[in-house]
């Protein structure tokens, strides 16, 4: 209890200090949500990694935040993270009855706990699809359910991005179900009811608004998302600068700070947004991927230069086990060891999940029961893995 305390006492701290600057810095705004009845859980939309301090500055009552296992992986300051805020573990892309049994042994504690229901912060600016064990959970946990919805941070904070802009950002409460009406709804009124509350467009929003997001480097690492260039085709040829996309065929984009793409050339840009952009290249890949899976073995569908290979324990620890070059085939995914000869080689048939962290870190599951993660510190698509992977074998993915 003391330690309940201590953290509820910690929560007030930093809601009163960061207030202020995320005002003044992100022109963040929100009024303060009292839930009418606790504890609670609590569902939002996820736009970016400080969605968590929103949500905290949002509400004044204490919260616990469901967090991807990564987190608990980062040594003392896991420890740190566990002592002030003591988060409930969650393995991307993985049913995890864990996770599930935590929520609510601690909402039966009396706590309330905040999950961001897709699970992942948006790529492309639209909300993505809630898993169903978040809608089960909410239906069927016996506690009442609070929603919120975060507009306007993936044109600050977009995930691909590498920096931060200024524009505006909003936090509202959108509804308070009692347990009386959550037992009167059915399964799917419920998924109706969440899926309504806390869906969010961008660019339909910012169409009629017209905010613009000032920044450096507005386009840079966009082709940690944008892969698949739309004129040529190819796979990673995107390459970024500044405020400027180009590929190798002669496609010349500029990002703007409406979130808009304009042509640097004589042709018209061939996507107005983002979204349509990764809409598009998804619709691709589907319609592509029986070629994909035709190609000859020995030939790459994608790869990267420098990266470094991990075998982990989820919430524990991580070891580096290889450095190298990471290839897609059209049935396995190998990283070439530079110090050895024999490559790490997992068949796609073996791997049951695979997900992204963040922006760069690949993670997937072999055999349900060994983890690997690939980092990189060079600016590349992970997302391209993950959406290839898909097109060519089973397995649960989470972006």
């Amino acid at each position: 209890m003391n330690r309940i305390k201590f953290q509820r006492g910690f929560y007030k701290t930093v809601r009163f200090l960061l207030q202020p600057v995320f005002k003044a810095f992100l022109n963040y705004h929100s009024e303060p949500v009292r839930i009418t009845a606790q504890p609670a859980l609590i569902l939002a939309n996820h736009t970016t990694n400080l969605d968590p301090v929103m949500m905290g500055i949002s509400f004044p009552d204490h919260m616990l935040f469901v967090a991807s296992e990564h987190i608990f992986r980062l040594g003392w300051l896991s420890r740190l993270i566990v002592f002030f805020l003591n988060p409930i573990m969650r393995v991307k892309a993985r049913t995890e009855l864990r996770t599930a049994s935590e929520i609510m042994k601690t909402l039966r504690s009396g706590i309330n706990v905040c999950m961001f229901a897709e699970g992942s912060a948006s790529w492309n600016g639209e909300s993505g699809e809630i898993p169903d064990s978040t809608i089960k959970l909410a239906h069927r946990s016996g506690f009442p359910l609070v929603t919120y919805r975060i507009e306007g941070g993936y044109l600050s904070m977009p995930r691909w991005g590498a920096s931060f802009r200024r524009g505006k950002i909003q936090g509202m409460l959108i509804q308070q179900y009692s347990v009386e009406e959550l037992r009167s709804m059915t399964y799917e009124e419920l998924e109706a009811a969440i899926y309504r509350d806390l869906y969010f467009n961008i660019f339909q929003r910012n169409e009629h608004l017209k905010i613009a997001y000032k920044g450096q480097r507005l386009a840079e690492d966009l082709e940690a998302l944008l892969f698949l260039c739309p004129q040529c085709h190819k796979i990673a040829s995107i390459h970024s600068n500044g405020d400027q996309l180009r590929c190798d065929c002669g496609l010349q984009l500029r990002y703007t700070e409406h979130g808009l793409f304009e042509s640097l050339t004589d042709t018209v840009a061939p996507f107005h947004t983002v979204l349509d952009w990764d809409l598009w290249q998804r619709q691709h890949l589907a319609e592509t991927s029986l070629a994909l899976r035709e190609m000859p073995l020995d030939e790459p569908i994608c790869s990267d230069e420098d990266q470094r290979l991990y075998r982990f324990q989820p919430g524990i620890r991580s070891e580096l086990i290889a450095c190298g070059r990471l290839a897609l085939y059209r049935d396995r995914l190998e990283l070439q060891d530079a110090r050895q000869h024999q490559p790490f080689i997992f068949p796609l048939s073996t791997i049951s999940d695979m997900a992204l962290i963040i922006q760069r870190l690949l993670t997937f599951t072999v055999n349900g029961e060994d983890f690997y993660e690939v980092k990189s510190t060079l600016p590349r698509s992970a997302l391209k893995y993950v959406m290839i992977c898909h097109q060519l074998a089973d397995m649960r993915i989470m972006l």
